[in-house]
């Protein structure tokens, strides 16, 4: 009998501490909020349209999936990639056909990218901004 019953207390106690954790976690989970990145934006300078970046990683390019959308013939589907890091903000080039520069430098992988920075894509020049 006494077997009986440590065994009837295991059989219901393993799932309720399995449920408490479980709870535990999806309270956490929703409470938590992720962290927010410091807006930063690309603007024309020639039309002043802004292009506003407030995710960790911003996709740029002339596909309609990209995050920022530049319709010019120069600029390939999925040109480069701005990123938030603890070093700061960094652009990767994809490989793009006609290039990444930041200032004068072209971008062979990636570069750290500073505020008021002048990046061209394709020949088509924005300036980055930390708002």
């Amino acid at each position: 009998m006494e077997n009986f019953d440590m065994e009837t207390a295991t059989r219901y106690l393993i799932p309720a501490i399995c449920f408490i954790v479980v709870a535990y976690c999806v309270k956490h989970l929703l409470q938590s909020k992720a962290p927010k990145v410091t807006p930063a934006c690309l603007i024309d300078e020639l039309t002043g349209e802004e292009y506003l970046i407030t995710n960790w990683e911003t996709s740029i390019g002339r596909s309609n999936a990209c995050d920022i959308v530049l319709t010019y013939s120069t600029v390939s589907r999925f040109h480069a990639v701005i990123s938030k890091h603890k070093k700061g903000w960094v652009i990767t080039d994809t490989n793009s056909s006609s290039g990444t520069a930041v200032g004068k430098t072209r971008v062979k992988n990636t570069a750290v990218i500073k505020d008021g920075d002048a990046i061209s894509f394709g020949g088509i020049v924005l300036r980055f901004r930390i708002k």
